[in-house]
């Protein structure tokens, strides 16, 4: 009766309550180590799920204050180091670990953070490079997301000024680090892709840690970019800094200096390509001059105006002849006449009676006119047989039968068509017309018929 007097009975619950007791006391600040399995996260924010190592497990609990601080996701089989404390659930006298701090093993929370979302994106096709789009070769107007304080917009507007980019800049003004800063990005990339007028969208700041740079590492400013109406070029840190916005950027550029080049570099790219093309452009007209300057100089030594020219030239020594043998008539019947008229003056001059002399003024008057009739009939033969020669010639002349309607058909290297086994169907052709040159092409080739057609 004595021994059984002496025992102290406790109740389930005075256990629990001596454990509970115990653990707050001795394991209120403890750090431990694991991986984690059958994770679970509610919707009210608390996560649940166990640590295990090779030898055992351990219930763990993070309820949402402290869940909302995580800048990584849980999930089974990644090793973690938390801290906490240990506690019982007394109603069913369960201990587990409550945990206020969880970070990756060998990893940063950030860094892993970083990895987790990267895989996400990648796995839906935000990175992937069909969906890249091009920068348009025209920007007239640009949006810039950062911040209106800091040197990056500084830097921007001066880089598109020295290239004189004719740009307009609608600034969006926006916290680029600290709480917050990654809605409000997200914001101005919405706001600006909504805007008719924009044209492309650069989100850009300076450099900094990755801690000063993490908004632009968040799912939220992600899902702006890849939503953007136009094109979005990333400018943000320096030339080793890469955060998610770079990846799902259509256009990253190393520094928001690089991401206003780019926008101005289509720009010089276009007026290069302008003075490129007027270049060509004058060399292709003075080509083009050049093989018609060729193809006249070419025509003008064709054999066919070699002796039209021989012939028209035959026809002008005949007709110099003719006129010269007209001439010597001329001068020989006028030096008969003067011979006449000198022996009637002489026989004048030995009678000198005044009735003989007027009588024989005319008869001599007479003479002259019989004279000058063969004379006068003689210039009006040649001129007369001048004028026929004159137009034989213009009938034999091409550019006479060209001007009352007809052409000469030459092919492309100048030889000229007088027969139809000369060209081909589909074969090109010149056609020179009284004022000028007409390329044509052969549809069909026959021969003229009895009646000419």
């Amino acid at each position: 009766m004595e021994a059984a007097a002496a025992r102290k009975v406790l109740t389930v619950s005075q256990v629990n309550q001596l454990v509970a007791g115990m653990l707050g006391e001795y394991f209120s600040d403890v750090w431990i180590e694991g991986e984690i399995s059958n994770f679970k996260a509610y919707a009210s924010g608390h996560l649940y799920f166990a640590l295990k190592d090779e030898g055992s497990q351990l219930q763990a609990v993070c309820f949402r204050h402290s869940a909302q601080r995580l800048k990584f996701q849980l999930e089974d089989g990644l090793a973690v180091v938390g801290h906490g404390r240990l506690e019982v659930y007394q109603p069913n006298g369960k201990y587990q670990i409550i945990l206020d701090t969880i970070e990756p093993k060998g990893l940063g929370a950030l860094q892993k953070a970083f990895e987790q979302l990267k895989r996400k994106l990648e796995k839906e096709g935000l990175f992937a490079l069909e969906r890249k789009r091009p920068l348009p070769v025209q920007p007239r107007t640009v949006g810039i997301v950062t911040s209106p304080s800091g040197a990056a917009i500084h830097d921007m507007l001066r880089t598109l000024r020295l290239h004189q980019a004719p740009v307009k800049v609608i600034l969006f003004p926006s916290q680029v680090q600290g709480e917050g800063a990654a809605e409000q990005i997200a914001e101005g990339v919405a706001v600006l892709s909504a805007r008719p007028e924009t044209d492309v969208i650069v989100v850009g700041r300076g450099g900094g840690s990755i801690e000063d740079l993490w908004p632009f590492n968040e799912e939220v400013v992600a899902r702006a970019i890849a939503a953007a109406r136009v094109p979005v070029i990333s400018g943000i840190g320096h030339e080793t800094d890469f955060t998610i916005a770079d990846f799902v950027a259509d256009v990253r550029a190393a520094t928001p200096t690089a991401a206003a080049q780019l926008v101005a570099r289509t720009w010089e790219e276009l007026e290069t390509r302008l003075r490129d093309l007027a270049g060509q452009l004058l060399e292709a007209a003075e080509q083009v001059l050049f093989e018609k300057q060729q193809a006249i100089d070419e025509l003008a030594r064709h054999r066919a105006f070699e002796l039209m020219g021989a012939y028209l030239a035959e026809l002008d020594h005949g007709l110099e002849r003719l006129v010269n043998r007209g001439e010597s008539a001329v001068r020989v019947a006028l030096s008969g006449v003067t011979v006449v008229l000198a022996s009637l003056d002489l026989r004048m001059s030995r009678q000198n009676p005044v009735a003989k002399i007027l009588r024989r003024k005319v008869v001599l008057q007479a003479l002259v006119e019989r004279l000058d009739k063969p004379a006068l009939a003689l210039l009006s033969r040649q001129n007369v047989r001048f004028g026929q020669v004159s137009a034989r010639l213009d009938a034999l002349s091409p550019l006479a039968s060209l001007g009352r309607g007809y052409s000469i058909c030459l092919k492309l290297d100048g030889s000229v068509v007088s027969r139809i086994g000369q060209v081909e169907a589909g074969e090109g052709v010149r056609l020179r017309v009284s004022d000028g040159v007409i390329d044509c092409r052969v549809g069909r080739i026959g021969k003229t018929g009895a009646g000419g057609n």
